[in-house]
């Protein structure tokens, strides 16, 4: 049986996932990737969003707090550890993109606090990409994650050196290079303090 994302999929080659979740939560208060979302942890339903889609191999990035991998077992990802995430996210960048199979053609990477992002969402990416793009969702005004990019981006993104922008350096580098995917305003929301998380 063929996962969600696949469909359509046979004339390209498969899309890897690299997740981010090796964030230390200090905006939150606590781990927030291990607070409930509904019925399983916030990290455990970013996870699934990305299998869902059908990216290939998943690679989560974690810090070294062992319920972070917990959260994680039983999925078909593997898990990759980050020993000083205090160094911000690209380090987790560099961390996931060294662990892609060499072969691997292009790389979705996104963040684990973007609860309301969908596996359809993600496909819309996916059937968007041309290799040797980037393909970044638009939310409203603005770019956001998850961001895909083709193999010949990866050496960039292990070499970034600002530690708050990510990705996004490398794609305001490469603008020629850049699809531009429209996606609701509401799925580019991510939680950074308890006021974020929905009262109920």
């Amino acid at each position: 049986m063929r996962r969600p994302g696949a469909e359509g999929r046979d004339r390209r080659r498969l899309i890897a996932g690299i997740l981010l979740a090796a964030g230390l939560s200090s905006r939150f208060g606590r781990q927030k990737l291990l607070e409930p979302w509904g019925d399983e942890p916030l990290l455990t339903r970013a996870a699934r969003r990305f299998i869902d889609a059908g990216l290939m191999p998943v690679i989560a990035v974690v810090s070294g707090d062992p319920r972070l991998a917990q959260a994680l077992a039983g999925l078909p990802l593997s898990v990759e550890t980050n020993p000083q995430p205090q160094r911000g996210i690209n380090s987790s960048i560099g961390i996931g993109v060294g662990a892609l199979p060499r072969a691997t053609p292009a790389a979705l990477i996104g963040v684990a606090d973007q609860p309301y992002l969908t596996a359809g969402a993600i496909g819309q990416l996916i059937t968007a990409f041309v290799p040797g793009k980037i393909v970044v969702p638009r939310y409203g005004d603005h770019r956001g994650n998850p961001v895909i990019f083709d193999r010949r981006f990866f050496s960039e993104l292990m070499r970034l050196i600002e530690a708050d922008r990510g990705g996004q350096v490398v794609v305001t580098a490469h603008p020629e290079a850049v699809i531009d995917v429209e996606l609701p305003a509401s799925m580019g929301k991510d939680i950074d303090r308890p006021d974020d998380w929905p009262q109920v």
